[in-house]
């Protein structure tokens, strides 16, 4: 599975200096979001994660988030 994230040179610079990048962002992701999921339930669905994902039909639903979802 690869995820791409769009993200400052510097950050990325400094995300491939750690021993283990991957299990930095899943570590961050049990940390940050209040769902309760542990960080093997966060690896088996980053794992399977097009099992989850739905086809919108947005192409442009990242870049204009706001205007999706209603705000000015």
């Amino acid at each position: 599975m690869q995820i791409v994230l769009d993200i400052p040179e510097t950050l990325a610079e400094k995300l491939r200096a750690l021993p283990d990048p991957q299990q930095f962002v899943v570590d961050v992701l049990v940390q940050s979001l209040d769902c309760g999921l542990s960080s093997d339930q966060w690896w088996m669905l980053l794992e399977d994660i097009e099992s989850v994902a739905v086809d919108t039909g947005v192409a442009d639903l990242a870049a204009n988030h706001d205007h999706y979802l209603g705000t000015i």
